[in-house]
């Protein structure tokens, strides 16, 4: 869950800095394009890690898939003058981060056991 959320804080500092440069209508388009991909991905991840799921993960992954294709179909339809180009690289960038950003959270986490173990050796007992 936290990978998503630092993904999206990401993606919305992406999004205005592209903003800046290309116009308020990039920049909300590369923030819709995200939410078509982070929306599901937050029910994934709250579905999966609650301790009552029931449901199978090849249905969760089923459901999130036909959840973001409808996302698109909405935003198409809901704003056609929104550029095909800005949305897929704000749900490109909003579905290849979150991975990175598991890594680097887990990379941090290890440093700092490391340097906390690390701490405690040199005291000693």
């Amino acid at each position: 869950m936290s990978a998503v959320a630092a993904t999206a804080m990401f993606l919305a500092g992406v999004a205005v800095v592209a903003g800046v440069f290309r116009g308020f209508h990039t920049s909300l388009d590369m923030l819709m394009g995200a939410a078509v991909i982070l929306v599901p991905s937050v029910w994934v991840a709250a579905s999966l890690t609650s301790r009552r799921s029931v449901i199978s993960p090849i249905w969760v992954g089923l459901a999130r898939y036909s959840m973001a294709a409808v996302g698109f179909a909405m935003v198409f339809a809901l704003r056609p003058e929104s550029g095909p180009v800005a949305v897929l690289a704000g749900s490109a960038l909003a579905l290849l981060l979150p991975p990175f950003m598991v890594v680097w959270h887990q990379r941090r986490l290890d440093r700092t056991r490391d340097t906390d173990e690390r701490a405690q050796e040199t005291r000693g007992p």
